[in-house]
């Protein structure tokens, strides 16, 4: 548990405290270099891997992860930071399980779902077409709208802040816990969004370091 905010409300001379919980929802943007080099690599994928997703997608493709990790390490490090930060331990090292483009079509669209066999998932954002944003633009219903992504945290609860939505842009990368349940909501435009998404597995099976405590036994 990490402090968020800690201020002094001048008025009353009260000192308050905020603190987060509850999964990492990291994201940073991916450099236009890198963005080139990742569109490369997703233009060479042909492996169909729509068998192992959950989406309603008809062009989802395994691409080398590998290649995906040497690109996308120095985001990475910054994720061991935020990591750090948050759970209050060092991240060890991460190697990535498997990695995938998906091409999203008009009318297509990802359901809730988890990912499993992995420690850590993420949402790599290629492309959001003109058509796409203009659609969102014009969005007059709740929610978030079309082509969005959604990110959800058990049931509905008062006082509780149990989603996050997001229009993604070029060059947003999330990662995020394996049972962090997410979607995508489907579009009309007839536009592709692309976006990459990865697994990770981390060094540590128990996700934690032990640490020594005074009588000399270890806990998690």
């Amino acid at each position: 548990m990490s402090v968020i905010t800690s201020e002094t409300i001048e008025e009353e001379k009260l000192n308050y405290t905020i603190f987060h919980w509850g999964p990492l929802l990291f994201r940073t943007t991916i450099k236009p270099n890198d963005i080139k080099a990742l569109r490369k690599l997703c233009d060479e994928s042909n492996e169909d891997w729509t068998d192992n997703l959950a989406g309603i997608i008809k062009g989802e493709y395994k691409i080398k992860s590998e290649d995906y990790t040497k690109i996308i390490t120095p985001y990475l490090r910054a994720y061991a930071v935020a990591y750090k930060k948050w759970y209050g331990i060092k991240l060890k090292a991460v190697e990535t399980t498997a990695a995938w483009v998906n091409f999203m079509k008009n009318g297509e669209s990802n359901p809730p779902h988890i990912h499993h066999n992995c420690h850590l998932s993420s949402v790599l954002v290629l492309d959001v077409p003109e058509k796409i944003k203009e659609e969102q633009k014009e969005w007059k219903g709740t929610g978030d709208g079309p082509a969005a992504l959604n990110f959800f945290v058990g049931n509905p609860q008062n006082f509780h802040v149990n989603t996050f939505g997001f229009k993604p842009k070029v060059g947003d990368f999330f990662i995020f816990p394996w049972n962090l349940t997410h979607s995508v909501s489907s579009f009309k435009s007839k536009a592709t969004r692309i976006t990459v998404a990865a697994n990770f597995k981390v060094a540590d099976e128990n996700m934690f370091e032990t640490k020594e405590v005074p009588d000399g036994k270890k806990e998690a």
